[in-house]
Protein backbone atom coordinates (compact mmCIF):
# COMPACT_ATOMS: atom_id res chain seq x y z
CA UNK A 1 0.00 0.00 0.00
CA UNK A 2 1.50 3.31 -1.06
CA UNK A 3 2.03 6.39 1.06
CA UNK A 4 -0.80 8.33 -0.62
CA UNK A 5 -3.31 5.54 0.06
CA UNK A 6 -2.14 5.28 3.67
CA UNK A 7 -2.45 9.04 4.06
CA UNK A 8 -6.07 8.95 2.87
CA UNK A 9 -7.04 6.21 5.29
CA UNK A 10 -5.02 7.75 8.10
CA UNK A 11 -7.09 10.94 7.85
CA UNK A 12 -10.00 9.00 9.34
CA UNK A 13 -8.15 8.24 12.57
CA UNK A 14 -9.00 10.00 15.80
CA UNK A 15 -5.47 11.30 16.19
CA UNK A 16 -3.12 13.38 14.04
CA UNK A 17 0.01 11.53 15.08
CA UNK A 18 1.38 10.85 11.59
CA UNK A 19 1.72 12.80 8.39
CA UNK A 20 3.01 11.91 4.93
CA UNK A 21 6.52 13.28 5.45
CA UNK A 22 6.88 11.41 8.72
CA UNK A 23 5.83 8.09 7.18
CA UNK A 24 8.24 8.57 4.28
CA UNK A 25 11.07 9.08 6.77
CA UNK A 26 10.11 5.96 8.73
CA UNK A 27 9.87 3.87 5.55
CA UNK A 28 13.59 4.31 4.95
CA UNK A 29 14.47 2.70 8.28
CA UNK A 30 14.63 -0.92 9.33
CA UNK A 31 14.95 -2.84 12.56
CA UNK A 32 18.45 -3.96 13.41
CA UNK A 33 18.16 -7.58 14.47
CA UNK A 34 20.62 -10.35 15.20
CA UNK A 35 20.91 -13.20 12.63
CA UNK A 36 19.86 -15.92 15.09
CA UNK A 37 16.25 -14.69 15.32
CA UNK A 38 13.99 -17.21 13.60
CA UNK A 39 11.18 -15.90 11.44
CA UNK A 40 7.84 -17.56 10.70
CA UNK A 41 6.88 -15.81 7.47
CA UNK A 42 8.38 -14.29 4.37
CA UNK A 43 10.06 -11.00 5.19
CA UNK A 44 13.33 -9.33 4.34
CA UNK A 45 15.87 -11.35 6.32
CA UNK A 46 17.83 -13.93 4.40
CA UNK A 47 17.81 -17.54 5.55
CA UNK A 48 20.45 -20.11 4.67
CA UNK A 49 17.94 -22.47 3.07
CA UNK A 50 17.63 -22.54 -0.71
CA UNK A 51 14.26 -23.14 -2.29
CA UNK A 52 12.74 -22.70 -5.77
CA UNK A 53 12.38 -18.96 -6.25
CA UNK A 54 12.57 -16.20 -8.79
CA UNK A 55 15.38 -14.61 -6.75
CA UNK A 56 18.17 -16.54 -8.45
CA UNK A 57 21.08 -17.96 -6.49
CA UNK A 58 21.80 -21.47 -7.91
CA UNK A 59 20.33 -24.30 -10.04
CA UNK A 60 19.16 -27.85 -9.52
CA UNK A 61 17.62 -30.33 -11.99
CA UNK A 62 13.86 -30.09 -12.50
CA UNK A 63 11.71 -32.73 -10.77
CA UNK A 64 8.01 -33.40 -11.44
CA UNK A 65 5.85 -31.13 -9.33
CA UNK A 66 8.22 -28.13 -9.36
CA UNK A 67 6.64 -24.77 -10.10
CA UNK A 68 7.23 -24.01 -13.80
CA UNK A 69 7.63 -20.33 -12.92
CA UNK A 70 10.99 -21.24 -11.39
CA UNK A 71 12.33 -23.02 -14.47
CA UNK A 72 15.32 -21.27 -16.05
CA UNK A 73 14.16 -21.14 -19.66
CA UNK A 74 17.37 -19.50 -20.81
CA UNK A 75 19.34 -22.57 -19.71
CA UNK A 76 16.74 -24.81 -21.36
CA UNK A 77 17.14 -22.93 -24.66
CA UNK A 78 20.89 -23.49 -24.59
CA UNK A 79 21.07 -27.06 -23.26
CA UNK A 80 17.61 -28.55 -23.85
CA UNK A 81 17.61 -29.52 -20.16
CA UNK A 82 15.24 -28.32 -17.43
CA UNK A 83 16.77 -26.67 -14.39
CA UNK A 84 15.01 -24.90 -11.53
CA UNK A 85 16.35 -21.62 -10.24
CA UNK A 86 17.07 -21.62 -6.52
CA UNK A 87 16.85 -18.54 -4.38
CA UNK A 88 17.59 -17.68 -0.79
CA UNK A 89 14.33 -17.84 1.11
CA UNK A 90 13.67 -14.55 2.84
CA UNK A 91 12.57 -14.91 6.39
CA UNK A 92 10.87 -12.45 8.70
CA UNK A 93 10.82 -12.18 12.46
CA UNK A 94 8.14 -11.71 15.07
CA UNK A 95 8.20 -8.14 16.36
CA UNK A 96 6.58 -7.79 19.78
CA UNK A 97 5.74 -4.23 20.82
CA UNK A 98 4.90 -4.30 24.53
CA UNK A 99 3.40 -0.96 25.55
CA UNK A 100 3.05 0.20 29.14
CA UNK A 101 -0.46 1.66 29.56
CA UNK A 102 -0.29 2.33 33.30
CA UNK A 103 -1.44 5.79 34.52
CA UNK A 104 2.07 7.23 34.77
CA UNK A 105 2.47 6.93 31.01
CA UNK A 106 -0.09 9.72 30.57
CA UNK A 107 1.43 11.98 33.22
CA UNK A 108 1.54 15.70 32.44
CA UNK A 109 3.28 18.25 34.68
CA UNK A 110 0.74 20.50 36.44
CA UNK A 111 3.11 23.46 36.03
CA UNK A 112 3.93 25.31 32.78
CA UNK A 113 6.75 23.79 30.71
CA UNK A 114 8.51 24.66 27.47
CA UNK A 115 8.00 22.63 25.38
CA UNK A 116 4.65 21.32 26.65
CA UNK A 117 4.70 17.66 27.66
CA UNK A 118 2.18 15.20 26.21
CA UNK A 119 3.73 11.93 27.28
CA UNK A 120 1.01 9.53 26.11
CA UNK A 121 0.78 11.07 22.64
CA UNK A 122 4.55 10.79 22.28
CA UNK A 123 4.41 7.16 23.45
CA UNK A 124 1.72 6.28 20.89
CA UNK A 125 3.69 8.07 18.19
CA UNK A 126 6.76 5.97 18.97
CA UNK A 127 4.79 2.71 19.12
CA UNK A 128 2.94 3.54 15.89
CA UNK A 129 6.16 4.35 14.06
CA UNK A 130 7.76 1.08 15.14
CA UNK A 131 4.65 -0.90 14.16
CA UNK A 132 4.59 0.79 10.76
CA UNK A 133 8.29 0.14 10.36
CA UNK A 134 7.90 -3.57 11.11
CA UNK A 135 4.81 -4.04 8.92
CA UNK A 136 6.50 -2.26 6.03
CA UNK A 137 9.46 -4.62 6.37
CA UNK A 138 7.33 -7.74 6.10
CA UNK A 139 7.60 -8.70 9.75
CA UNK A 140 4.81 -10.17 11.86
CA UNK A 141 3.72 -7.66 14.50
CA UNK A 142 2.21 -8.19 17.95
CA UNK A 143 1.16 -4.99 19.75
CA UNK A 144 0.21 -5.61 23.38
CA UNK A 145 -0.55 -3.05 26.12
CA UNK A 146 -0.16 -3.87 29.80
CA UNK A 147 -0.98 -2.19 33.09
CA UNK A 148 -0.62 -4.53 36.04
CA UNK A 149 -1.49 -7.37 33.69
CA UNK A 150 -1.40 -8.06 29.96
CA UNK A 151 -4.37 -6.60 28.07
CA UNK A 152 -5.98 -7.49 24.76
CA UNK A 153 -3.63 -6.59 21.94
CA UNK A 154 -3.44 -6.10 18.20
CA UNK A 155 -2.14 -8.91 16.01
CA UNK A 156 -0.34 -11.01 15.19
CA UNK A 157 -0.54 -9.43 11.76
CA UNK A 158 1.72 -8.65 8.86
CA UNK A 159 1.77 -6.62 5.69
CA UNK A 160 1.84 -2.90 5.06
CA UNK A 161 -1.90 -2.89 4.45
CA UNK A 162 -2.39 -3.49 8.17
CA UNK A 163 -0.60 -0.27 9.12
CA UNK A 164 -3.79 1.79 9.31
CA UNK A 165 -5.42 -0.80 11.57
CA UNK A 166 -2.37 -0.69 13.85
CA UNK A 167 -2.52 3.10 14.04
CA UNK A 168 -6.24 2.98 14.72
CA UNK A 169 -5.65 0.53 17.57
CA UNK A 170 -3.19 2.97 19.12
CA UNK A 171 -5.50 5.93 18.53
CA UNK A 172 -8.23 4.22 20.52
CA UNK A 173 -5.92 2.95 23.25
CA UNK A 174 -6.09 4.71 26.62
CA UNK A 175 -4.13 4.37 29.83
CA UNK A 176 -5.69 2.40 32.66
CA UNK A 177 -7.13 4.20 35.72
CA UNK A 178 -5.18 4.22 39.00
CA UNK A 179 -5.37 1.01 40.98
CA UNK A 180 -4.13 -0.33 44.28
CA UNK A 181 -0.38 -0.67 44.37
CA UNK A 182 0.44 -4.07 42.97
CA UNK A 183 4.00 -4.27 44.19
CA UNK A 184 7.32 -4.20 42.36
CA UNK A 185 6.75 -7.62 40.77
CA UNK A 186 4.01 -6.45 38.36
CA UNK A 187 6.39 -5.84 35.46
CA UNK A 188 8.16 -9.15 36.09
CA UNK A 189 4.85 -11.02 36.00
CA UNK A 190 3.82 -9.33 32.75
CA UNK A 191 7.10 -10.18 31.02
CA UNK A 192 7.04 -13.74 32.32
CA UNK A 193 3.46 -14.19 31.16
CA UNK A 194 4.25 -12.75 27.76
CA UNK A 195 7.20 -15.09 27.32
CA UNK A 196 4.96 -18.07 28.08
CA UNK A 197 2.45 -16.90 25.46
CA UNK A 198 5.14 -16.61 22.80
CA UNK A 199 7.71 -19.38 23.26
CA UNK A 200 9.09 -18.84 19.75
CA UNK A 201 10.75 -15.57 20.72
CA UNK A 202 11.62 -12.72 18.39
CA UNK A 203 12.34 -9.03 18.74
CA UNK A 204 10.62 -7.53 21.79
CA UNK A 205 10.47 -3.77 22.24
CA UNK A 206 9.36 -2.78 25.74
CA UNK A 207 8.11 0.83 25.88
CA UNK A 208 7.69 1.86 29.51
CA UNK A 209 8.65 4.52 32.03
CA UNK A 210 9.60 1.61 34.34
CA UNK A 211 8.08 3.31 37.36
CA UNK A 212 6.40 -0.01 38.14
CA UNK A 213 9.75 -1.80 38.10
CA UNK A 214 10.85 -0.82 41.57
CA UNK A 215 13.78 1.42 42.36
CA UNK A 216 16.19 -1.49 42.62
CA UNK A 217 15.15 -2.74 39.15
CA UNK A 218 14.70 -6.24 40.58
CA UNK A 219 11.39 -6.73 38.77
CA UNK A 220 12.90 -5.69 35.45
CA UNK A 221 15.79 -8.10 35.97
CA UNK A 222 13.43 -10.93 36.86
CA UNK A 223 11.24 -10.18 33.86
CA UNK A 224 14.14 -10.07 31.42
CA UNK A 225 15.33 -13.42 32.77
CA UNK A 226 12.35 -14.92 30.95
CA UNK A 227 13.44 -13.36 27.64
CA UNK A 228 16.97 -14.72 27.15
CA UNK A 229 19.03 -14.31 23.98
CA UNK A 230 19.40 -15.64 21.35
CA UNK A 231 15.73 -16.65 21.21
CA UNK A 232 14.77 -13.13 22.24
CA UNK A 233 16.30 -9.84 21.22
CA UNK A 234 15.02 -7.26 23.70
CA UNK A 235 15.11 -3.48 23.43
CA UNK A 236 14.00 -1.59 26.54
CA UNK A 237 12.83 1.88 25.55
CA UNK A 238 12.75 3.80 28.81
CA UNK A 239 10.23 6.53 28.03
CA UNK A 240 10.23 9.40 30.51
CA UNK A 241 9.78 13.15 30.67
CA UNK A 242 12.62 15.49 31.56
CA UNK A 243 10.24 16.98 34.13
CA UNK A 244 10.08 13.58 35.83
CA UNK A 245 13.85 13.31 35.95
CA UNK A 246 14.56 16.90 36.99
CA UNK A 247 11.36 18.79 37.91
CA UNK A 248 11.38 22.56 37.66
CA UNK A 249 9.04 23.27 40.57
CA UNK A 250 9.62 24.22 44.19
CA UNK A 251 7.79 25.38 47.27
CA UNK A 252 4.82 23.78 48.98
CA UNK A 253 3.14 21.35 46.60
CA UNK A 254 0.73 18.45 46.73
CA UNK A 255 2.11 15.41 44.93
CA UNK A 256 -0.17 12.63 43.71
CA UNK A 257 1.02 9.13 42.86
CA UNK A 258 -0.62 8.64 39.46
CA UNK A 259 -0.33 4.85 39.77
CA UNK A 260 -2.26 4.63 43.07
CA UNK A 261 -3.91 8.08 43.42
CA UNK A 262 -2.30 8.50 46.85
CA UNK A 263 -1.53 12.15 47.65
CA UNK A 264 0.75 13.99 50.06
CA UNK A 265 1.94 17.52 50.87
CA UNK A 266 5.64 18.28 50.39
CA UNK A 267 7.97 21.24 50.63
CA UNK A 268 10.43 21.20 47.76
CA UNK A 269 13.61 23.22 48.13
CA UNK A 270 16.97 22.94 46.41
CA UNK A 271 18.27 20.40 48.93
CA UNK A 272 15.26 18.13 48.46
CA UNK A 273 15.39 18.44 44.66
CA UNK A 274 19.13 17.70 44.63
CA UNK A 275 18.55 14.52 46.62
CA UNK A 276 15.75 13.59 44.26
CA UNK A 277 17.94 14.09 41.17
CA UNK A 278 20.70 12.02 42.78
CA UNK A 279 18.33 9.13 43.46
CA UNK A 280 17.00 9.35 39.91
CA UNK A 281 20.53 9.12 38.47
CA UNK A 282 21.22 6.06 40.59
CA UNK A 283 17.94 4.50 39.48
CA UNK A 284 18.68 5.13 35.80
CA UNK A 285 22.15 3.64 36.15
CA UNK A 286 20.71 0.60 37.89
CA UNK A 287 18.17 0.04 35.11
CA UNK A 288 20.80 0.37 32.40
CA UNK A 289 23.14 -2.03 34.16
CA UNK A 290 20.29 -4.51 34.62
CA UNK A 291 19.55 -4.50 30.90
CA UNK A 292 23.22 -5.03 30.09
CA UNK A 293 23.46 -8.03 32.42
CA UNK A 294 20.37 -9.61 30.84
CA UNK A 295 21.56 -9.05 27.28
CA UNK A 296 18.96 -6.37 26.48
CA UNK A 297 19.57 -3.05 24.76
CA UNK A 298 18.64 0.03 26.77
CA UNK A 299 17.54 3.32 25.21
CA UNK A 300 16.19 6.26 27.20
CA UNK A 301 13.74 8.41 25.22
CA UNK A 302 12.44 11.76 26.47
CA UNK A 303 8.85 12.77 25.81
CA UNK A 304 9.99 16.32 25.00
CA UNK A 305 12.12 15.23 22.04
CA UNK A 306 10.84 16.02 18.52
CA UNK A 307 10.41 12.60 16.97
CA UNK A 308 12.05 13.05 13.57
CA UNK A 309 14.73 15.51 14.68
CA UNK A 310 15.76 13.72 17.87
CA UNK A 311 14.18 10.29 18.45
CA UNK A 312 14.97 8.67 15.10
CA UNK A 313 18.64 9.82 15.05
CA UNK A 314 18.97 8.69 18.66
CA UNK A 315 17.59 5.22 17.88
CA UNK A 316 20.01 4.96 14.97
CA UNK A 317 22.88 5.89 17.24
CA UNK A 318 21.81 3.28 19.78
CA UNK A 319 21.58 0.62 17.08
CA UNK A 320 17.84 0.05 17.45
CA UNK A 321 17.12 0.95 13.82
CA UNK A 322 19.30 1.30 10.76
Amino acid sequence: MGISKLKTQNSKLKTQIFDEAFLRRVERLNFRTVPSLRGVMVGERRSRHLRPALDFSDHRPYTPGDDLRHVDWHVYARSDELFVKLGEATQGIDVHLLLDASPSMAWKPPWPTDPPVDKWRAVCRLAGALAYLALSGGERVHLTPFAGQLAAGFGPTHGKRRAVAALRFLAELAVQPPADASGPDTLAQCLAGYARRHPGGGLLVLISDLFNAGQDAAALSEGLRNLPPPRWQVVVMHFVSQQELAPTVDGDVELVDVETAEAGLFHLDETTLSQYRLRVRRWLHQLEQTCARRGAAYARVLAEWPFEQAVIPYLRQRGVVQ
